[in-house]
């Protein structure tokens, strides 16, 4: 399976890689950046990994959340494709962040 990273899931990734390395420290956001990243790998060989989150029913994708460690990893599975959309750390306001998950629009 391919993996397509949202520009939203790249913004939010760079975020909280500059949160964590501002205030733990830059091997503490390598860390953090290696768990998300195998994470990420497993959903290659396990897409169904992760937990069903929210469904669109507008566009009709089932999305899916995913812990690593300290973060909570949402995408949802197209064809062959597991399309990251939103990174975001387990301490978030889940109500305001179902809110982001509702672009279907990925890079590759």
């Amino acid at each position: 399976m391919q993996i397509n990273w949202s520009e939203q899931s790249q913004n939010d990734l760079k975020d909280i890689l500059s949160y964590v390395g501002s205030n733990f420290g830059r091997q503490k956001a390598e860390i953090v950046l290696s768990n998300i990243r195998s994470t990420v790998e497993l959903l290659k060989d396990f897409p169904l990994l992760g937990k069903n989150f929210v469904e669109d029913k507008t566009l009709g994708i089932y999305y899916r959340s995913l812990s690593s460690k300290l973060n909570q990893i949402v995408y949802y599975i197209e064809s062959d494709s597991i399309n990251i959309v939103a990174i975001w750390q387990n301490r978030c306001d889940i109500n305001s962040l179902y809110k982001r998950v509702n672009t279907k629009k990925t890079i590759r």
